[in-house]
């Protein structure tokens, strides 16, 4: 188990670094004004976040020292925050952006599917099998807003300023368009359909919920 563990990881670094490498190399094809503004996107940070933890934690095993235990048990707990985000990436991704998206935008390319379905997919099943003893708290199901809230924060400061996220929009993604119809607490019958307020509390209960079955399945299969 622990070998096919270790293979569940690199496979996963490899879908999360290639897939955003891919993204970056197709960016103009899809209409991006710049590869890199492709990293402002919540897709490849949540993808680099969880390929770094998983890049570490293959790492710190060959540290002999105390201290590397001590990065290791944190980094577990930075797995479990970051594979909430890379959960939340896949679903919001095949459950909102792929079916609603405009009809300029090409949402099955392999780049997409590696960092939207193979990574959280992958991502996942490691967390479920790998057998490291992590103790998750109610701080840390909170912990797993953080990421978003960031990301959130971020883009809403730029978006004010009319930052160009890559398609000549102040928005990565069409539901965070403080600018719509809808405004930010309206409700509308076409795209985005509900303001950035109801979009974001959505995605927060969410991310909870995720947490705490993650959180509560750890737990089950450790007692």
């Amino acid at each position: 188990m622990k070998t096919f563990v270790k293979t569940l990881k690199i496979l996963t670094i490899i879908s999360a670094f290639g897939g955003v490498l891919l993204s970056l190399v197709s960016a103009p094809d899809d209409n991006f004004s710049h590869p890199w503004k492709r990293l402002l996107y919540f897709t490849a940070q949540s993808n680099i976040w969880i390929g770094t933890v998983f890049l570490l934690l293959l790492v710190l095993p060959f540290a002999k020292m105390k201290k590397g235990v001590i990065w290791q048990k944190r980094l577990y707990l930075f797995k479990f925050i970051f594979t909430v985000s890379i959960t939340m990436t896949g679903i919001v991704f095949c459950g909102v952006i792929a079916p609603f998206s405009p009809s300029n935008y090409k949402p099955w390319v392999f780049c997409n599917w590696l960092t939207h379905v193979v990574t959280p997919v992958l991502a996942v099943a490691d967390f479920f099998l790998d057998n490291y003893a992590v103790k998750v708290k109610k701080k840390h199901l909170f912990a797993c807003l953080l990421p978003p809230l960031f990301y959130f924060s971020i883009t809403t400061l730029l978006g004010y300023f009319n930052f160009d996220f890559g398609r000549g929009e102040p928005y990565p993604y069409f539901f965070l368009d403080y600018r719509s119809p809808v405004g930010v607490f309206g409700f509308g019958r076409q795209s985005p359909f509900l303001g950035p307020f109801y979009w974001w509390t959505a995605f927060s209960l969410i991310m909870l919920f995720l947490a705490y079955l993650y959180a509560k399945g750890k737990s089950a299969k450790k007692t």
